[in-house]
């Protein structure tokens, strides 16, 4: 295999751990926060669910993932970008940051991003671009890698394309100037993770216990499996570098 330049990684539940209460809770906050703020537009909760699933559908393309999703959201709903932005901003300032009882920082992340780095591997964060740097930022810090200098941080402001988008990782490889073929993609959801970027041309990290390995067909050929502190010595027996 080609020389490994760049280890990418999944943040929710590969770098910080999310309890299944994490998501539901999320979404009817965000949900809360809407209503009381746009009483005035029916189902507005609904709108901005349906708005993430057409962004979720778009593939790689000149026009950036925030503005995509302003425009269909307004479309859908009549508001001005303005006062959506102001609205969004302020749920991810006042009342995102409350969501942290649902995560728990994992042991030896920051061990092993620090070993990788010190190692010569560029670290990138390709975690879903449905989320504003607000909430990024936040997650990190609950994650205890809010000091942590990431090569390169996706983000709805910044990309073209999302999970479960190949593009979203083919614009990682080319913003970077590095080809796929030297990235290794480590995440723990086959779907959103494992395939895309190997369908990207990325090498693959699926984090999971040894046993699941036998229960997922999905698996794309000579990807790599297991614990995630096995990344480092996985890279040592087959970084082609």
């Amino acid at each position: 295999m080609p020389r490994i330049d760049v280890v990418a990684f999944d943040l929710d539940d590969t770098l910080v751990r999310l309890s299944s209460q994490f998501i539901p809770e999320y979404l009817k906050n965000l949900a809360q926060f809407l209503e009381r703020t746009f009483p005035q537009i029916p189902s507005v909760s609904s709108k901005i669910l349906a708005s993430s699933r057409r962004m979720m559908a778009k593939t790689l393309d000149d026009e950036r993932l925030e503005d995509f999703f302003f425009r269909d959201f307004c479309h859908e709903t009549g508001l001005k970008r303005e006062e959506v932005a102001q609205c969004l901003h302020a749920y991810y300032r006042e009342q995102f940051p409350a969501l942290r009882r649902y995560s728990q920082p994992m042991y030896g992340v920051m061990g092993l991003l620090a070993t990788l780095r010190a190692r010569g591997y560029r670290i990138a964060l390709l975690t879903s671009a449905l989320f504003p740097i607000e909430a990024i930022d936040c997650r990190l810090e609950w994650a205890g890698l809010e000091d942590f200098p990431f090569d390169w941080r996706t983000s709805l402001e910044v990309v073209h394309a999302t999970k479960p988008q190949p593009g979203f990782y083919q614009e990682a490889a080319q913003t970077s100037g590095i080809a796929p073929q030297r990235w290794l993609m480590v995440g723990n959801d086959l779907t959103e993770d494992i395939i895309p970027a190997y369908e990207a041309g990325m090498s693959v990290y699926w984090v999971c216990d040894d046993v699941k390995s036998d229960h997922s067909p999905q698996l794309p050929p000579l990807a790599a499996f297991g614990p995630l502190a096995r990344v480092v010595l996985w890279l040592e027996g087959n970084d082609g570098g």
